[in-house]
């Protein structure tokens, strides 16, 4: 049996698009649904936890993941999805925490929510960020 390859059989043919000249989304990012499910998966994945420091870091990867793959399920094109999920402990102290954006006032947004358990504190900010 002869098994080599060409270059012709290893090569692609490269597709050629043309632009579309389209500055908005079909889709855009909505806020409602997304709020919906960064409430709902927060309050189910941290609703029978307590705060451990080493557990405290799956949990949020875990959480982080679900939410960006719910939100990449409803097809906001163009949008690029960043989750961000962290845990406090309560411990009698503070935390004060503050955003600031250079981003697209019109296309760009935000969605967050607060989970308030026994032990800790947990927040969640999704960013939608446009990208042509």
């Amino acid at each position: 049996m002869d098994n080599h390859l060409t270059n012709h059989d290893n090569e692609r043919e490269m597709l050629k698009y043309q632009n579309t000249y389209r500055l908005e989304a079909y889709n855009p990012f909505k806020i409602d649904p997304v709020d919906k499910i960064i409430k709902t998966i927060m309050i189910t994945k941290l609703e029978d936890i307590s705060y451990d420091a080493a557990e405290c870091l799956n949990v949020c990867q875990s959480v982080a993941t679900d939410i960006r793959e719910k939100i990449k399920n409803l097809n906001f094109d163009r949008y690029k999805i960043v989750v961000n999920v962290t845990i406090i402990e309560k411990a009698n102290q503070s935390i004060q925490s503050s955003m600031g954006f250079l981003w697209d006032a019109k296309r760009d947004n935000y969605s967050t929510f607060t989970y308030e358990a026994r032990t800790f504190h947990a927040c969640c900010c999704v960013f939608a960020l446009y990208h042509e």
